[in-house]
């Protein structure tokens, strides 16, 4: 419903370009030296033209476990993806909506596919747990409240040029 109402009507209004989608830990490679920086992406079977705000949602969504604030996560993930490259307010907007759409979409996916090959229903539902969890945290989470502490993470460096 949420995004039906917040996200489909401003699609047309979204920048749009090839994106990876599917940037999850599965598809990155940590450098040897420094497990903090991603040293290489695989995996671009699901490579798709989009809107570029989606590759930061997808990246996002597979984050929320990583830390007890996960608003606090979303926000440094979305800072640092502005100050390269500077994403509209309407993305930033639209961000939190994104990210529980890739978790709904991970759940409905997985939970299809499972019936398609049960023998490899772990691995296909592997995360299940976690993209419940997360949609039931983002359930709590007040839009308005999230858009404005998303918005002070990226002061300075969101694109102006609306």
């Amino acid at each position: 419903d949420r995004f039906e109402q917040r996200v489909a009507p401003q699609i047309p209004q979204l920048r749009s370009q090839v994106i990876h989608n599917d940037l999850n830990p599965q598809n990155a490679v940590v450098d040897k030296n420094r497990h903090d920086h991603i040293a290489g992406v695989f995996d671009f079977g699901d490579m798709v033209h989009a809107p570029l705000i989606n590759e930061l949602a997808i990246a996002a969504a597979y984050q929320l476990k990583r830390n007890n604030f996960p608003l606090g996560v979303i926000g440094s993930m979305a800072a640092r993806y502005s100050a390269r490259y500077p994403l509209k307010r309407l993305e930033l907007d639209l961000l939190v909506d994104l990210i529980a759409t890739r978790l709904m979409l991970t759940v409905c996916i997985g939970a299809w596919r499972a019936t398609l090959h049960p023998g490899n229903s772990s691995y296909i539902l592997r995360s299940h747990a976690d993209a419940w969890e997360g949609l039931a945290w983002m359930d709590e989470l007040d839009p308005k409240a999230a858009r404005a502490i998303l918005h002070k993470a990226c002061e300075g460096y969101l694109d102006n040029d609306e």
